[in-house]
């Protein structure tokens, strides 16, 4: 079960069974099409063939340490055996087959895992003007349609039938690229224990919103929180322990503010709160009612004297590097408070 986690997280994996499923569908349809117009035996043995070894790669691909082995096999039978075999048993270039061989070795590309597996997309590549040039020097190994309207038929379903492949293809790498973008930028700008926003994007985000006050006059206040005695914890209990009441301390911060606002961990058991467009009073007025769960918090710890501690500091006339310089010195003038109130 694990496994079969894994690999379904593996774009190639995913690519990898949807064509397959594709392959096999079209593998039907093309059979019960050779059998409806009385096609010659190659070619229906051909799709049956084919079909059958879609079934078997996609049962044989569900297990984790077949993966590689079908993944290979499928490479192989269609650019070693399928091209020849298919473009030496129809009308060549006189029927959609280029259009086929192209669908092919674009699906042979995505699936690729490993440099040297390059090679054979790249045998199609080499094997098609050979292909081409024998229709010149064989020609009668190749039996062209007697009907043009047949032909056009033929043309038509399979160049659709490439073209969907391409673009569906496509559409799908370029969702699952957009899905790993947003991905990696929220984990460059998330604190990787608590979920919070990282220093990195709170200096960035820092920066802006005082360009923003500079521009629209509305301040901002920001509060700089640090977990006093948190050693202790960590002394005492371990780090894993610490590091779960960071986390449970961190999601105590991101519900007590508003969905405008910001909560970073600056680093260690430091925390910083933003307040966009808000004034020191009323900065002071969110946090009180913030420390009402944050005592609550230290309560259950309290055989270590855990306390919140802060310090606020607001952006009018300052640069954000003295906001911060002020609210970490009006920070430590906190815990010294509670330290000395705890003695």
């Amino acid at each position: 079960m694990e496994g079969s986690k894994i690999l379904n997280t593996d774009i190639r994996y995913v690519i990898f069974r949807s064509f397959i499923i594709f392959t096999g569908t079209i593998s039907l349809i093309f059979t019960v099409v050779h059998i409806l117009l009385q096609r010659p035996l190659v070619n229906i043995l051909t799709s049956l063939v084919s079909l059958g070894l879609c079934l078997f790669w996609f049962f044989f691909s569900g297990n984790r340490a077949k993966y590689t082995l079908s993944r290979i096999s499928f490479l192989a039978v269609f650019s070693l055996v399928w091209l020849p075999l298919g473009y030496l048993t129809s009308p060549g270039s006189y029927s959609a087959m280029p259009y086929l061989v192209i669908m092919a070795a674009f699906m042979l590309t995505v699936i690729v895992k490993n440099p040297w597996e390059y090679v054979f997309p790249l045998s199609m590549v080499i094997q098609m003007p050979f292909l081409f040039r024998m229709e010149i020097w064989y020609a009668h190994l190749f039996e062209r349609y007697t009907s043009e309207e047949y032909r056009i038929n033929d043309l038509t379903m399979n160049f659709t039938v490439v073209i969907l492949t391409v673009i569906l293809t496509a559409m799908f790498l370029m969702r699952k690229y957009r899905d790993f973008n947003s991905l990696m930028y929220d984990l460059s700008i998330q604190d990787d224990l608590t979920g919070l926003y990282n220093k990195r994007y709170l200096m960035k985000a820092l920066e802006q919103e005082k360009n923003r006050a500079e521009r629209t006059g509305r301040e901002f206040t920001l509060f700089f929180l640090d977990l006093d005695n948190f050693k202790k914890v960590n002394d005492n209990l371990g780090h894993m322990e610490g590091d779960r009441i960071l986390q449970e301390l961190s999601e105590i911060l991101r519900n007590g503010i508003r969905n405008y606002d910001l909560a970073a961990r600056y680093g260690g058991d430091e925390f910083i709160l933003l307040f966009p467009g808000t004034l020191p009073e009323d900065g002071k007025v969110y946090m009180q009612r913030l420390e009402i769960e944050l005592k609550e918090f230290c309560r259950k710890y309290s055989e270590f004297n855990l306390a919140v501690c802060w310090g606020m500091s607001h952006s009018r006339g300052k640069t954000p590097e003295e906001i911060l310089s002020e609210a970490d010195r009006n920070l430590y003038l906190c815990k010294a408070e509670n330290r000395s109130s705890s003695r």
